[in-house]
C-alpha cells in the first residue's frame, strides 16, 4: 500500500449551541445533514453553515434538556446517502455497543422525510461473531460510508484492539436493509492508527471518494465504549482502497495515513471529530473537508478544513 502524506488547514469552524453531540454528516444535493448520538433529530445545515431545520427521527419524550439520557440513547454514531431506485435515502446506524443501541433508521429523503426504524440484532450478532466480540459492549461501530461497489463500517476498538475495517457489497447491503435479505459476507481489513500519551486513536467516521476511504479518528481516554472520557487529540486520515489486501493480518495491521487536526491558530484541536465529508478542491490533489465534532457537553462543531494529498 503506497504512502500518501496529508496536510490539512483548518480555514474555519462553526460553534452549534443547540445542536448536541454531533456523530455523523452526510451531504446531499446542496445540504449538509448531521447526526448527533443522544438527540432524537436530524439536523439540516445549509452550504454557508447555517442550521436551517430539525427533522424528528424517532419519539422525543425520553428527551431530557435537549438529550437523550445515556442508558437508553441509540446511539447513532454512522450515516450514509445511497440511491434505491429513484429515491434519495440515508442509512442511520446505531453503535451497536448495547442492547438499545442495536437499532437503525431509513430515511426517505425523497418521500417527505419519511422514517423507517430497523432492528439490526441479527446484523450485529454477525458482527461481533466475525469480530471474535465475546462481551456485551465490544461492538462500537463509529463510521459507515457508502459507495456504488461497496458499504464500508469501521469498528473502533476498546484497549490494545485494531481499528477495523469491514467490507460489504453495496447491492447485498441494500437487499438486507431494504428486503430483509440474508445478512452481507463481510471481508476484514485492520489499521495501526497514531498514540497520543498512552492511547491509541480510533476510528470515528468515515467518508467514500474516487478510490478512497477518509476518516476522521480521535484519541479519547476512556476504558470502555458507553462512557466518554478526556480527548487528547483528532486526526484525518485517508486509506487507499485499491490496496487493502496488504491490511489484512489482524496481528500487523498497517499503518493508516493520517495528520493531526489543527484548530483555526494551528495549534492542535482540542475537540472530538466525529465524521466528515469530502468534496475535490479546484486544484489537483486539493480536498475541502466539512468536519464535525463533539464536545460532549450537548454542543457540536462544524470545521471548514482544506486538504492535500501527496501521492508521490
Amino acid at each position: 500500500m503506497k504512502e500518501i502524506r496529508i496536510s490539512a488547514r483548518t480555514d474555519s469552524k462553526v460553534f452549534y449551541e443547540s445542536l448536541p453531540s454531533a456523530s455523523g454528516l452526510e451531504y446531499v444535493q446542496g445540504a449538509y445533514y448531521v447526526l448527533g448520538d443522544d438527540t432524537p433529530y436530524l439536523y439540516e445545515v445549509d452550504e454557508q453553515f447555517i442550521l436551517v431545520n430539525r427533522h424528528a427521527i424517532f419519539d422525543t419524550t425520553a428527551v431530557v434538556e435537549g438529550r437523550i439520557p445515556k442508558a437508553v440513547k441509540p446511539d447513532l454514531e454512522g450515516m450514509a446517502h445511497f440511491t434505491y431506485g429513484r429515491d434519495q435515502m440515508l442509512l442511520l446506524l446505531g453503535s451497536g455497543a448495547s442492547n438499545t443501541r442495536n437499532k437503525g433508521y431509513l430515511i426517505n429523503l425523497s418521500d417527505n422525510m419519511q422514517v423507517q426504524e430497523l432492528d439490526l440484532s441479527r446484523f450485529y450478532t454477525f458482527l461481533k461473531e466475525v469480530l471474535h466480540l465475546e462481551s456485551e459492549g465490544q461492538l462500537n461501530l463509529e463510521g459507515l460510508a457508502m459507495d456504488d461497489i461497496y458499504t464500508y463500517l469501521l469498528q473502533r476498538p476498546l484497549g490494545a484492539g485494531s481499528n477495523t475495517l469491514l467490507r460489504f457489497d453495496t447491492d447485498d447491503f441494500k437487499r438486507f436493509l431494504m428486503l430483509e435479505g440474508e445478512v452481507p459476507s463481510v471481508a476484514l481489513y485492520h489499521f495501526d492508527l497514531p498514540v497520543i500519551g498512552q492511547s491509541s486513536a480510533s476510528f470515528s467516521g468515515a467518508y467514500s471518494l474516487e478510490g478512497k476511504l477518509y476518516f476522521t479518528a480521535s484519541v479519547e481516554d476512556t476504558p470502555n465504549a458507553i462512557d466518554d472520557g478526556e480527548v487528547l487529540g483528532s486526526f484525518i486520515g485517508v486509506i487507499d482502497l485499491y490496496s487493502l489486501p496488504q491490511a489484512m493480518d489482524a496481528l500487523n495491521p498497517y499503518k493508516a495515513s493520517v495528520t493531526q487536526l489543527k484548530d483555526t491558530d494551528g495549534s492542535a484541536y482540542s475537540g472530538k471529530a466525529e465524521s466528515l465529508v469530502v468534496m475535490k478542491g479546484e486544484e489537483p490533489k486539493s480536498y475541502k473537508v466539512i468536519v464535525v465534532s463533539d464536545d460532549d457537553q450537548g454542543h457540536s462543531e462544524l470545521l471548514e478544513v482544506q486538504m492535500e494529498l501527496d501521492e508521490s
